[in-house]
C-alpha cells in the first residue's frame, strides 16, 4: 500500500525550491527577530558647519552575541526618511549607557527640518536595566 500524498495547495504557497533558500529564510528570520528599532532621543548638528548630525540613543546597550567585533558600527543600521545611509557615512559610540551615532557626511539637503522622529536606528540595541 502506497503512502497518501498530502493535499497542498501549491499555488497558494511560497516555494523554496532547495535547501539553501530555506536555511537563508530561517536565518534570516532569525536575524530579524532579534533586531530592534529606535527613534533616537535626541539630535543635533555640529557647530561649525550646521550639515553634520549627532544622534543620541539615551540609556541604550548593544546586545554582543559570543563574538564581539571591533566596530560596534556593525550592530547598527541608521534610516534617515526611511533610507538606509551608508556605514561609510557615520561612527558609532558608546559613552556610558548612551549610543552617540555622529555622521562625517551632509546626507540632507536642508538640515535644519530634519527632527529626531525622520530618523530610524536598528540593530542589536537593547534599554539598559
Amino acid at each position: 500500500m502506497a503512502r497518501k500524498k498530502p493535499n497542498i495547495d501549491l499555488a497558494t504557497q511560497t516555494l523554496l525550491k532547495d535547501r539553501q533558500e530555506f536555511q537563508n529564510f530561517v536565518l534570516q528570520v532569525i536575524k530579524d527577530t532579534f533586531i530592534y528599532s529606535y527613534t533616537p532621543d535626541s539630535i543635533s548638528l555640529d557647530g561649525a558647519t550646521q550639515k553634520l548630525f549627532t544622534v543620541n540613543l539615551v540609556n541604550k546597550r548593544f546586545v554582543f552575541d559570543i563574538l564581539e567585533v571591533d566596530n560596534v558600527a556593525d550592530y547598527v543600521d541608521v534610516y534617515l526618511f526611511g533610507v538606509k545611509q551608508p556605514q561609510d557615512r557615520y561612527s558609532v559610540s558608546v559613552v556610558a549607557n548612551n549610543i552617540v551615532i555622529v555622521f562625517n557626511q551632509d546626507i540632507t539637503r536642508l538640515p535644519l527640518e530634519v527632527v529626531a522622529s525622520d530618523f530610524l536606528v536598528k540593530g542589536k540595541i537593547v534599554e539598559v536595566e
